[in-house]
C-alpha cells in the first residue's frame, strides 16, 4: 500500500515540477508553486490524507510563512498545481477500488448464477445504465447539431485548461521576472542575464499545438458554412 501511495505522490511531484520549467529561479510564482507543492505533498503523506483545497493549503502554509498565498490567490492564480494534487488525493483514496466498467461490460454481466432477488436487482441496474447511456448519446447529438463545430472537431490538446493556466502564470510572472514591459512590448533589458529562457519548450509546443488546432477548427467551420 505504502509503495503504491508513494508512486502516486511521485507522479504528482513530476507533474508539479514541470510547471516550474518556464519560471525564473527567483520569481514569486515559482516560490509560491514550490510552497503549494510542499504543503499538498505533506497533506497526502499524513496517516489520513487531507484533500488539498485552496483554503486548507493556504491555512497550512501560513502557519509557517506569513507571506504564503491567501486562499483567494491560490484559487485564482494557482489552480493548476492544486488540480494535480487533488487528483493525486482522489487516486490515493480510491487506490483499492475496482476499475470502472464500460457500458459493454455491464451489459455482459451474467445474472444466471445469481439468486432471483440479486438477479432482478442487477437486471434493473443494467437497464438504468443502458437508459442513461442512450440519453447521453441523444444529448451529444443535440449539442453537435446545435453548435457550429462538431464535438469531434474539438482541439486534441492534452488539456486546454492546463495550457491556458500555464500561459497565465507565465504572463503574470513575466513582468516580475528578468524582462521589462513598456509601451512597445515585453523586452530584454541590460539587466536580463545572458541565456535567460524566455519560455519553456513544453509551454511553447503546447501553445503552438493549441493555436494550430484552433486554426483547423476555424477552417472547418468556414467550410461548413459555405
Amino acid at each position: 500500500m505504502a509503495s503504491r501511495i508513494g508512486a502516486i505522490i511521485a507522479i504528482a511531484d513530476r507533474k508539479s515540477e514541470s510547471l516550474l520549467e518556464s519560471l525564473p529561479d527567483e520569481s514569486r510564482a515559482r516560490s509560491n508553486i514550490e510552497g503549494i507543492n510542499s504543503i499538498c505533498r505533506s497533506l497526502l503523506q499524513r496517516r489520513t490524507p487531507i484533500l488539498p483545497t485552496a483554503k486548507v493549503v493556504s491555512e497550512e502554509g501560513r502557519k509557517h510563512n506569513p507571506y504564503f498565498p491567501l486562499e483567494r490567490t491560490i484559487y485564482n492564480s494557482y489552480q493548476q498545481p492544486l488540480r494535480i494534487w487533488r487528483k493525486a488525493y482522489h487516486d490515493v483514496m480510491n487506490i483499492d477500488a475496482d476499475p470502472a466498467m464500460s457500458v459493454d461490460e455491464v451489459a455482459k454481466i451474467d445474472t444466471s448464477v445469481m439468486t432471483p432477488s440479486m438477479s432482478n436487482l442487477v437486471d434493473h441496474l443494467k437497464a438504468i445504465v443502458a437508459e442513461v447511456t442512450q440519453r447521453n448519446n441523444v444529448l451529444k447529438k443535440i449539442i453537435d447539431e446545435g453548435v457550429p463545430v462538431q464535438a469531434a472537431d474539438a482541439p486534441e490538446s492534452p488539456d486546454a485548461d492546463e495550457v491556458m493556466n500555464a500561459l497565465g502564470i507565465w504572463l503574470r510572472d513575466a513582468v516580475d521576472g528578468p524582462f521589462k514591459l513598456d509601451e512597445i512590448g515585453l523586452r530584454v533589458t541590460a539587466k536580463t542575464p545572458p541565456g535567460t529562457r524566455v519560455m519553456s519548450a513544453t509551454l511553447f509546443g503546447a501553445l503552438k499545438k493549441f493555436t494550430d488546432d484552433h486554426e483547423r477548427i476555424r477552417k472547418t467551420r468556414k467550410a461548413r458554412e459555405r
